[in-house]
């Protein structure tokens, strides 16, 4: 499946061996408003199904699981996300967010099996980068929903610290890029470290574990918006209208007497 999302708040799913439309749905506010997404990423890595998670312009998180997106009536309302919450301040919202693969805890009840939970990292246009831990929790069939046209979810995601009180188990909740430059694009380079981009012209790696910042790279004359990781190399903007290629894979002397891609 191919997933595709637009500002106007709706994303639909789409059939890649056929290019047919699966379903789309349109995201609305408590108050029936269309909600404006900024970013979306796709958790595969959960034993209960994928989930996608989007960050909108109202500081919020909307995640769904797939399965629910699917049993929905195309064209229509989608169905009550599987968890929604405030990640950030409203101001600027939410522009970056990655699924981050499996977490460090197990969630658990004594009437359900135990599940591995997942990590999600978050961009705000506050200038901060934060952690999450995500904890799936199977519901109960509801009665009566499908008559009253009501689509609700099949698992409930809660999400970890929910107090600024309350801290993670060996894992950092806060990464803050003193700049106070917005949060525009992460990607992840393994589970001991990840990648954020920002406004202020930097790309910064970040221990999950420790909350420090290890290293940055500097030297872009625009804001950066776009970062994609491959092996040694990373993609980037920043430079005006061109597309940056760093790769690492690259000793001092090779580059300094130049050398050719192989792709």
């Amino acid at each position: 499946l191919l997933l595709s999302a637009s500002r106007d708040g709706s994303f639909a799913l789409w059939d890649l061996n056929s290019g047919d439309l699966v379903t789309r749905c349109q995201m609305l506010t408590e108050t029936s408003e269309p909600e404006s997404i900024m970013c979306a990423d796709v958790d595969a890595s959960g034993v209960d199904g994928d989930v996608i998670y989007f960050g909108l312009s109202s500081g919020y998180v909307n995640c769904y699981f797939v399965n629910d997106i699917i049993g929905a009536s195309a064209g229509g309302v989608c169905p009550m996300p599987s968890s929604r919450f405030q990640a950030h301040d409203g101001v600027g919202g939410v522009p970056a967010i990655l699924a981050a693969g499996q977490g460090t805890s197990i969630s658990s009840n004594l009437q359900q099996q135990a599940r591995p939970t997942s990590i999600l990292l978050t961009g705000g246009a506050d200038g901060l980068v934060k952690q999450w831990e995500m904890m799936a929790r199977k519901l109960p069939p509801s009665e009566g929903t499908e008559e009253q046209g009501m689509n609700t979810p099949s698992f409930q995601l809660e999400h970890w610290p929910r107090l600024p009180t309350q801290r993670m188990k060996r894992r950092a909740h806060l990464f803050q890029a003193f700049s106070g430059a917005a949060i525009n694009a992460l990607a992840q380079i393994e589970p001991s470290k990840f990648l954020s981009a920002g406004a202020d012209g930097t790309v910064r790696i970040w221990s999950p574990s420790e909350g420090k910042e290890l290293y940055r790279m500097d030297g872009f004359t625009a804001s950066i918006s776009s970062l994609v990781l491959a092996k040694d190399a990373l993609l980037t903007n920043g430079m005006e209208n061109m597309v940056c290629l760093h790769d690492f894979g690259v000793d001092i002397d090779e580059a300094e007497n130049g050398y050719e891609l192989e792709w």
